[in-house]
């Protein structure tokens, strides 16, 4: 397998593909014909390599193990201007690429633009992909390497809508060559945190009215009044004081809410005469809780996660002006710049005078 990158090429670089890391189990070798300053001039990695004198000999051929051709192929690629069709890159090429950044030291910027438009051959020619929770999982690393501040804001906020259990990342491959790279913990931490407080509204629009009426009328018709809420509730699939909610993403919820039907509630007695309190309709709550709750949260924003000095009272004030979008790419609200925020809350200025 030839890759011809430069023309005229003065290296070759060879590369082997170790069993472990394709699906064949074989052995793979791969000749790279590139451009030796252009390996120098983008890989601190490759300047050391060239930079002793027996390096420089014409037939001096370095061999490179412990990488895929396809990662390789798609890195040597970029620093050489050929673009590599994105649907011949898998997510698990992705990430092997990425390994090959790391590895031979290589700007994450040099990517960025073959990134994007890797991303955009997924949206547009696999969107099925979109609907995978393993497939964003194994996205969120590379969006988050490559600074893809779209692709990120969209997976995350998909994670936090559509995961049922607790989020976590995941890598494309299992190979035992494979070295784990990970999300910094702090942003797993605040997907969780984000997808449990929507759980939280949820429970409090949908049952604040309730809690209301408990506690304050003494009417005989509110027992069945509530009793018929809480049945419909059941009848769709929405019961949030018990556990269910927790064995359901919030995306399912929404969806079962959308299904309320307060002409199918129990013991619904138009002839009845209620007080003023029972005579309420229900359905405006629901559909206000299902609102809040949809539009709620609009992903993780890089720029409002890159920017957060713990001790910078100017950022901290944002949350007095109400402009929470102010330096980023992409406009969003209050809870994303909150659950955004990646530094130390304890030791913000705005936080301890608000306290």
């Amino acid at each position: 397998m030839s890759f011809l990158f430069a023309n005229p090429s003065d290296v070759t670089l060879i590369v082997i593909e170790e069993p472990n890391d394709n699906d064949d189990h074989k052995t793979k070798t791969a000749f790279f014909h590139v451009d030796r300053s252009k390996l120098i001039e983008n890989s601190d990695y490759f300047q050391r390599i060239f930079s002793s004198r027996w390096a420089r000999t014409e037939n001096h051929k370095p061999t490179l193990r412990g990488d895929t051709i396809k990662g390789m192929e798609v890195m040597l690629g970029s620093i050489h201007g050929v673009d590599i069709k994105p649907e011949s890159v898998s997510v698990a090429d992705v990430w092997y690429t990425i390994k090959a950044c790391n590895k031979y030291l290589l700007d994450p910027k040099k990517l960025m633009d073959w990134f994007a438009r890797w991303i955009k051959y997924i949206q547009e020619k696999r969107p099925k992909s979109w609907e995978d929770e393993d497939f964003n999982r194994q996205l969120l690393f590379p969006c988050h390497f490559f600074d893809h501040i779209k692709a990120f804001q969209d997976v995350s906020k998909r994670l936090v809508y559509t995961t049922r259990g607790h989020i976590t990342e995941m890598a494309p491959t299992d190979s035992p060559s494979f070295e784990p790279m990970h999300m910094p913990a702090i942003v797993m931490q605040q997907l969780n945190a984000a997808r449990g407080r929507l759980r939280t509204i949820l429970q409090r629009s949908l049952f604040e009215d309730v809690n209301v009426t408990i506690d304050h009328v003494r009417c005989a018709c509110a027992a069945g009044h509530i009793f018929s809420y809480m049945r419909e509730l059941h009848r769709i699939g929405v019961r949030p004081l018990d556990s269910d909610i927790h064995k359901n993403c919030v995306r399912e919820i929404l969806d079962r809410l959308a299904a309320f039907d307060e002409d199918k509630m129990a013991n619904r007695q138009p002839s009845m005469q209620k007080c003023s309190v029972c005579s309420r309709s229900w359905k405006p709550i629901v559909q206000y809780a299902r609102r809040q709750v949809e539009s709620y949260f609009d992903g993780l924003f890089l720029d409002c996660m890159k920017n957060h000095p713990d001790e910078d009272s100017e950022y901290w004030a944002l949350g007095t002006r109400r402009v929470y979008d102010l330096t980023c790419r992409i406009s969003h609200g209050e809870p994303t710049w909150y659950f955004s925020f990646m530094g130390r809350r304890d030791r913000s200025p705005y936080r301890m005078q608000h306290e």
